[in-house]
């Protein structure tokens, strides 16, 4: 048994987070399950691990809105969505607007020369009408894996003009104004306009990033213009990249493949880059057809490849559903819960790294083929609830820095968006006369070394190829019931978007916890290699005996385990209510509505 103060004083969070729990259907805390908590978080080895942030005052009640709502890792990005929502416009618009608003106060994390993915769900129709969006960067023409062995500068693949990939974003936000918008592009960017020229207050989250940076600034005379004087609380103004979207607002393609393709050209060139104007001019943006899978009553709809991040998803989630229903569900954040989901990664990153490629244009066949009913079946059979396993290797069929955003409007459309230039500041190549930061999503390659920045297993299918776009860990999630968006899901974080999404998700619909809590609730992280589950300091330490009893190696994460945003529907028509949650592990995020 646990100390009695150590009881008392968890025995106080319980009753803490039942009053931040609502009704209805997934936010209710059935009386029996009241029950089952109560024991669970007093009971030796099972500790309740979403309760440890309580402590730490990361629980709150949700965010409330009734008509649309928006949640963003930044305040000043929710408050653009929400001025185009009311200006008209519906979530595709006001997710550009809050894209767009992230790479001005966020540069660290996203921004114009990045790229990213966004699945769009209707308010009806189910599925079959939602859309997944590809507006993830490609490798140039003329970048080949011999050209990135043979280049002489340190960490060629991270920063520098040899690490910058065709930008996605400028070209994927005219596609998505044009094919799902309501207003002209003109005004989803008008709030990045008005931050860039009129300044914004620095958060505490770039400070910290542009701290880590100091060599860099001083080392980079770009970089140093547009981010060396930044300091807590001031004001920053970026009046060359508010030029820029202005005019990227008024003139949409003809900029693109006109002033910033020669720019972006001219910029990479002198930083040792092969990307031309062809390149950004040839980009093409691209329409796909998501993954999604029945779990828990509802329909989960994600990102297909080249994200791998969707495929793990629901290969996890499906694993929880089966196990569940086969031995009972484990109380959240017990040792048995983490060990049914690292389980899950552990297989599903296995497969990451052996099949998953860019399909070019082609739907993707082969993350179906990794989700197939049979093949995973196998892999439920031999789980134990006692032991962790050796990965179990099954040949599918043979038919085979970041930021993320959601919003849900008036009418019920949600877009869940994720938007990265990769490592922190990218590549660090900053076009001068636009303050455009460029990404190096080159590193997110296989280019034969001993994995890239995140520690991922080398993959065959992912190797560097011009003109191919690198697989991603990037998540974007939407939740349907009956047809309907209920939820919108997602996070940032390298590989860790997938496991965080995964768990938000579980929190959700199987945990029934609002969304408040299924965000903030501590986590953990598999990927596979190297063979190591990360657990978040919250976790108390009798959920991590209980896992190295079953045979993980364990370890306490130095970081945040991702940082999520999500919203969630209850009921419909007048009594329709959003309850939106910005991850308190970054910083300055908040969420917006009415």
């Amino acid at each position: 048994m646990l100390p009695r103060s150590q009881a008392q004083k968890k025995g106080l969070c319980v009753q803490r987070l039942h009053r931040t729990l609502r009704p209805g259907p997934y936010t209710s805390a059935m009386a029996t399950n009241r029950k089952l908590l109560t024991r669970a978080t007093v009971a030796s080895g099972t500790v309740l691990l979403t309760l440890a942030p309580l402590a730490h005052g990361w629980y709150s009640a949700p965010f409330t809105a009734q008509t649309h709502a928006v949640a963003t890792d930044n305040s000043d990005a929710s408050r653009a969505a929400l001025t185009v929502l009311e200006a008209g416009g519906n979530a595709a618009d006001a997710a550009i607007a809050a894209a767009l608003a992230l790479g001005v106060v966020s540069p660290s994390s996203s921004g114009f020369g990045g790229g990213g993915f966004a699945v769009i769900c209707p308010p009806t129709g189910g599925e079959t009408n939602c859309k997944f969006v590809d507006f993830r960067e490609v490798a140039p023409q003329s970048l080949t894996v011999e050209r990135m062995r043979a280049s002489t500068a340190p960490r060629a693949s991270q920063v520098g003009g040899l690490s910058v990939g065709v930008p996605g974003e400028p070209a994927g936000f005219v596609m998505m104004s044009q094919r799902f918008g309501r207003r002209p592009l003109a005004v989803a960017t008008a709030p990045a306009v008005r931050l860039a020229r009129e300044g914004f207050v620095v958060s505490p989250f770039l400070l910290d990033r542009l701290g880590q940076e100091r060599e860099e600034i001083a080392n980079n005379p770009a970089f140093s213009a547009a981010f060396g004087e930044s300091v807590r609380n001031a004001r920053m103004r970026r009046p060359r990249l508010a030029q820029a979207l202005e005019r990227y607002g008024r003139e949409g393609e003809r900029f693109v493949h006109g002033a910033l393709a020669n720019a972006i050209a001219e910029t990479v060139s002198r930083a040792g880059g092969v990307l031309t104007a062809d390149d950004v001019r040839a980009y093409r943006p691209i329409e796909r057809r998501p993954l999604s899978r029945n779990v828990f009553g509802h329909t989960v709809v994600t990102a297909s490849a080249p994200s791998a991040g969707g495929m793990i998803v629901l290969q996890t989630l499906t694993q929880l559903e089966a196990l569940s229903s086969r031995l009972g569900i484990a109380p959240p954040g017990s040792s048995a819960a983490f060990h049914v989901l690292a389980d899950g990664w552990r297989q599903s990153f296995d497969d990451r790294s052996r099949y998953v490629g860019d399909p070019g244009a082609s739907d993707d066949t082969v993350s179906e083929a990794l989700l197939a009913p049979a093949r995973l079946r196998r892999r439920h059979e031999s789980f134990s609830p006692s032991n962790a396993r050796a990965t179990v290797v099954i040949s599918p069929a043979n038919d085979q820095g970041t930021s993320h955003l959601c919003v849900i409007d008036r009418d019920g459309m949600a877009v869940s968006l994720t938007t990265t230039v990769n490592l922190a500041f990218g590549s660090r190549v900053v076009i001068p006369a636009m303050d455009i930061l460029l990404n190096d999503q080159i590193d997110d390659f296989s280019i034969g070394t001993s994995g890239n920045n995140f520690g991922l297993a080398i993959a065959a299918p992912n190797a560097l190829q011009p003109g191919r776009r690198p697989v991603s860990s990037m998540s974007p999630s939407v939740v349907l019931r009956d047809g309907r968006p209920v939820a919108c899901v997602g996070a940032s974080g390298g590989p860790r978007i997938a496991t965080a999404t995964t768990q938000v998700i579980a929190n959700l619909l199987l945990h029934r916890m609002n969304v408040e809590a299924a965000v903030a609730a501590p986590r953990a992280h598999h990927q596979g290699a190297p063979d190591v589950l990360l657990l978040e300091p919250e976790v108390p330490e009798d959920v991590r005996v209980g896992l190295l009893a079953r045979g993980y190696t364990v370890r306490t994460s130095d970081s945040p385990l991702a940082a999520a945003t999500a919203i969630a529907v209850e009921g419909t028509g007048p009594t329709r209510r959003l309850f939106a949650s910005s991850d308190p592990r970054k910083a300055g995020g908040a969420p917006a509505g009415r």
